[in-house]
């Protein structure tokens, strides 16, 4: 999955935080694009300095990250090079902070604070409650560049290179309020504080033009899931989506899109309601039809207002000094991706075996996650979930011994297998569908085929309702398909499956079968599978109520710690 998340230094770690607690993590790729307009205390010495963009919002999210990852085990030294503010003594500056760097064991520092301190203006301002990262990054974008220096630092962190800026734009920010007044400083724009002359407007002045940068447009156009997360409304979100008009990329991204209102009232936006920033938030262009706006339960009285016109989603996420709780606001976040936000349980859930529950890899990891699934389903789902595979049921049968060795009497979850045909519970075939069984009259043509391609071809089932032929070329195998769907068209169908194989089924063999035969239409029914698009998968899951797209049995992993609540 492809995460991108629009903030500013602070507006993503909960939801990180949250999110490594499921076991699919690892398969989730977070990116998260900010502005660096940013020009308030320190970092604004630092831009005049070095003439360079904002460090703050960068620098806040590479050690936020660094901490969710290392937990405990982050480095004291790393904390304090990027989170410690220090006075520093004028004329003495180089030298305290490159005892502080030494002392941290980041002595290769030591020649960007020289540098730093060697340009013109850099003498003309008292070095008060200042980060020492803030220095050495700022002299760095200098000399190396933004992106350069960004991946050094998570590099150096152990941590991807996930912070993307909007543009490299050297631009300065202002705000407009609506009685008129300019605020000129981005600094203090965020300590406005004043609910009658609320701000209404940003003004940018821009001081070197490059333009969007493509790697942010690239994300917005290749994200599976885009999420504007809780920031300073005025100075990280409204800016980053409005200029150079990037919300046209949002707009035009097939992600699915939700915007997380903020716990409480920030001081650019103080006094300011739920339903006017939606409405400031249009104004800048932003297509809010297609997100779902989430609200939280916990949040001040002002920021849970809702209306009948926009997707409101309302959740208890927790509300700790502003911060919500990471687990629940992961997990509300994720439901909204897999639209399992309802708060009605389902009554059956279905769900695809291979490449779904058990991945088709033989990976440690792989095997390790697959094992999970069907541990998890077996626990806390045997009573609602149906396993129906194309797949035959030795090959399931095979995985499954794994884990419950080959008495499967321990393993409670209904298996329909066989080409979706045959119906196993504990280990032994107890029904099939007579529907689906390819009969007596078709066995001449089945004879046929095998004389014709010089092999047998293997019977799937207790009944024959499947015959697969493989392994075959890509060539071999369609062509195969194709001779036999314009022969035999009254006794079976003949499909592509896997990689090397045809499968011949009757011809009005389809999962939906099943689901017609068990009553299934009368319940609340999830679908869980790795093609519900196309296939035999899309057919059944546009008949369920909710259907989840997965792309490996580690995202059906997190699925199921979802349905469960568990997490690991």
């Amino acid at each position: 999955m492809n995460i991108v998340i629009l903030s500013g230094g602070s507006g993503n770690d909960a939801f990180v935080r949250g999110l490594m607690k499921y076991a699919a993590y690892s398969e989730v790729k977070i990116r998260v694009i900010v502005n660096a307009y940013d020009n308030g205390k320190s970092t604004g010495v630092c831009r005049a300095v070095t003439d360079t963009l904002g460090v703050s919002d960068i620098r806040k999210n590479h050690i936020r990250m660094y901490e969710a990852v290392r937990g405990a085990a982050a480095d004291k030294n790393i904390l304090e090079f990027y989170e410690k503010r220090y006075d520093f003594t004028a004329g003495k500056e180089e030298e305290e902070i490159a005892a502080r760097l030494g002392g941290w064991g980041m002595p290769e520092y030591i020649p960007y604070v020289q540098r730093f301190f060697r340009n013109e203006r850099a003498h003309s301002y008292a070095y008060k409650d200042f980060c020492v990262s803030n220095i050495v990054y700022a002299q760095m974008y200098k000399e190396l560049g933004y992106e350069a220096t960004n991946k050094h630092f998570c590099d150096r962190l152990g941590i991807e290179d996930f912070v993307v800026l909007n543009s490299f734009d050297n631009v300065f920010i202002k705000a407009q309020t609506e009685h008129g007044h300019l605020i000129e400083d981005e600094g203090e724009t965020v300590f406005w504080n004043n609910p009658n002359d609320k701000i209404v407007k940003t003004v940018y002045d821009v001081r070197s033009h490059v333009g969007l940068n493509p790697r942010a447009v690239a994300l917005a156009e290749q994200a599976d899931y885009i999420i504007i997360s809780t920031g300073t409304f005025w100075s990280s979100l409204q800016p980053t989506i409005e200029y150079l008009d990037f919300y046209k990329y949002l707009n035009a991204s097939k992600a699915k899109k939700v915007w997380v209102l903020n716990n409480e009232e920030d001081g650019d936006s103080f006094g300011v309601t739920s339903l006017e920033l939606v409405r400031f938030m249009e104004k800048t262009g932003l297509d809010l039809s297609a997100f779902s706006i989430l609200v939280n339960t916990d949040a001040c009285p002002s920021l849970r207002m809702t209306d009948g016109a926009h997707n409101f989603v309302r959740a208890s996420m927790g509300n700790i000094k502003g911060k919500h709780d990471s687990a629940r606001y992961a997990e509300t976040l994720l439901r909204i991706y897999y639209g399992l936000q309802g708060e009605a349980p389902f009554d059956r859930i279905l769900m695809d075996f291979d490449d779904t529950v058990w991945a088709r890899g033989e990976g440690e990891e792989e095997v390790r996650v697959s094992e999970e699934n069907v541990k998890l389903i077996n626990s806390r789902l045997a009573e609602k979930a149906v396993i129906i595979s194309g797949n035959s049921y030795r090959s399931i049968h095979e995985k499954l011994r794994r884990v419950y060795g080959e008495d499967l009497s321990a393993f409670r979850v209904d298996i329909w297998a066989d080409a979706n045909s045959t119906l196993y519970r504990g280990g032994r075939a107890v029904e099939v569908l007579e529907g689906l069984v390819i009969g007596a009259e078709a066995e001449p043509c089945i004879r046929a085929i095998s004389e014709e391609i010089g092999r047998p071809v293997e019977q799937l089932g207790v009944k024959p309702v499947c015959y697969k032929i493989k392994p075959l070329s890509e060539q071999e195998r369609r062509s195969l398909a194709e001779r036999i769907n314009a022969r035999w068209p009254q006794y079976f169908k003949a499909k592509c499956t896997g990689k090397t194989t045809v499968d011949i089924l009757h011809k009005n063999n389809n999962k939906i079968r099943v689901f017609e035969h068990c009553g299934f239409e009368t319940m609340r029914t999830l679908y869980i599978g790795d093609e519900v698009s196309k296939g035999n998968d899309a057919a059944v899951s546009r008949l369920c109520t909710c259907s989840v797209s997965v792309k490996s049995a580690a995202e059906t992993n997190l699925v199921l710690h979802l349905l469960t609540g568990e997490q690991t």
